[in-house]
């Protein structure tokens, strides 16, 4: 069967190639270990070139997710060879809440993470550091609870100030995979506005603990914070 692929305005073909592809193997249509069909008909069924197809897979070799074997092909990697943790890799996810044992991964590297980041900002942050938290603090107050898209960016801009603010170039290096777990997240909810308005007062609390130096009060805001991010993304019983 015939499947074009879709190209966003402004975007490539190529991107939407790796995009698709990339959703194939973290989705499960093609599992670890598996062959994926010749290079000529996935062009076929994509409805682009073979060129297109050739690069793709460069692109996704170099995330750990397939290899080119000689008189084999291209076979899925197994899953601890894949970079789960690129910021592009969980974009192409597309089914991020039926794996499980990713989102569990996620959750548990944001506890790693953003805690310390916050206690460190509280230590080091600069005063301009702060208007940064703070104004995305009120924007996500003053998009709840109309404008979805301006308060997912403004939580975005929050969790990135304070990683920003605790001036650790190892995790800055982060903000990316961070940005990417949480516009996985902000995707698969229909309820997000809801919870949300429910996180509110916890960020709040993260804001004035960085604010009035309390390193440790700043870290268990976050956690605090983060316990309520896990609990959203629980299965109800």
């Amino acid at each position: 069967m015939r499947a074009s692929v879709a190209v966003p305005a402004g975007g490539r073909v190529h991107d939407s190639v790796v995009r698709t592809l990339g959703a194939w193997v973290l989705g499960g249509r093609y599992a670890p270990g598996e062959v994926l069909p010749r290079e000529e008909d996935i062009a076929t069924t994509l409805g682009v070139s073979r060129t297109s197809i050739r690069e793709a897979i460069k692109v996704l070799s170099a995330k750990g997710l397939v290899e080119t074997r000689p008189r084999i092909g291209v076979r899925v990697r197994a899953r601890d060879d894949w970079r789960l943790l690129d910021p592009a890799v969980l974009s192409w996810h597309p089914e991020l809440m039926r794996d499980a044992d990713l989102v569990a991964g996620l959750i548990e590297a944001r506890r790693i993470i953003e805690p310390a980041a916050a206690e460190l900002a509280a230590r080091r942050g600069t005063a301009a550091d702060l208007a940064v938290i703070e104004a995305a603090y009120l924007g996500m107050r003053a998009a709840i609870p109309h404008d979805l898209a301006a308060c997912c960016d403004a939580d975005l801009a929050f969790h990135r100030g304070i990683i920003a603010a605790s001036r650790n170039v190892v995790l800055l290096g982060l903000v990316g995979t961070i940005e990417a777990a949480l516009r996985a997240v902000f995707g698969i909810t229909n309820q997000l506005m809801t919870t949300q308005s429910r996180a509110l007062a916890a960020h709040g609390e993260v804001l004035e603990r960085i604010r009035f130096r309390d390193a440790a009060g700043a870290r268990a805001a976050m956690e605090r914070l983060l316990e309520l991010a896990a609990e959203d993304l629980r299965p109800e019983a």
